[in-house]
């Protein structure tokens, strides 16, 4: 994790920057994606055994917004940061949804994935950069990931479809539409629509999915550059007898 490298992704215009090697050297994955100046970095890390006695994949993600991230300081007599806003408990289950399936049936490893926002210009929005930042950050690690994906936003304005509309294009919009995925299937589809056709929604699902594979290209590339590539070899994980037996 000590070289530094940057992919830069093209996506309908907007390049989204893909950079590792420069910051959190000591995580088992650590990326800085940005889209003009909104900048999040998103961090992984796993534990080296699996947790004992549980049925479950330990995966918790957190995402966090901090106040510098537009320039401001909370008001009050504390100045401090406080607890996660709801946007960003959301944010984190919007990320947590499509990486999830993604790991080994069996795996029980505590995986942490921490998305923090460094800069938010008010433009771009961080929450697709999260999601893009965090399968890159698994893919280029050793956690056993069976990745990566790609997000995107898909918005509706005037019969014209947008990609990662900014917040006042979201005002304007008939279709605001969160779809991540694989190169080839969707995974997760989130979003609200003020009474569009079936058709509108599988057209947004169709340019969401193009835009989908270029962002998968571009993790796919800065992990050939990395040498990354291959270290996803197939293990197999299990279970002790006693938990299958409780659990069966």
């Amino acid at each position: 994790m000590s070289e530094y490298k940057e992919m830069k992704i093209n996506l309908n215009g907007k390049i989204i920057s893909i950079e590792t090697g420069k910051i959190a050297k000591q995580a088992a994955g650590s990326i800085v994606v940005s889209c003009e100046e909104t900048v999040v970095l998103v961090t992984v890390t796993s534990s080296k055994e699996p947790r004992e006695g549980i049925d479950f994949f330990p995966l918790m993600v957190d995402y966090e917004e901090k106040f510098y991230a537009a320039g401001k300081i909370p008001g009050g007599f504390f100045k401090r940061e406080g607890r996660p806003s709801k946007n960003a408990i959301l944010t984190s289950r919007l990320i947590d949804r499509p990486l999830r399936p993604l790991f080994p049936k069996e795996y029980r490893n505590d995986v942490q994935v921490i998305a923090t926002v460094l800069s938010y210009d008010q433009k771009n929005l961080p929450d697709i950069l999260a999601m893009i930042g965090a399968s890159a950050a698994l893919w280029i690690s050793d956690i056993p990931f069976q990745g990566p994906i790609g997000a995107v936003r898909i918005g509706l304005i005037e019969n014209e479809f947008i990609v990662n509309p900014g917040p006042q294009e979201l005002e304007n919009t008939e279709l605001n539409l969160i779809i991540a995925g694989t190169k080839d299937s969707i995974i997760m589809i989130e979003g609200e629509a003020k009474e569009v056709t079936e058709e509108i929604i599988l057209q947004a699902i169709n340019i969401a999915q193009e835009s989908i594979k270029t962002i998968i290209e571009g993790q796919e590339q800065l992990a050939d550059i990395l040498g990354k590539s291959n270290v996803k070899e197939e293990k197999q994980y299990s279970v002790t007898a006693e938990l299958a037996d409780n659990y069966r």
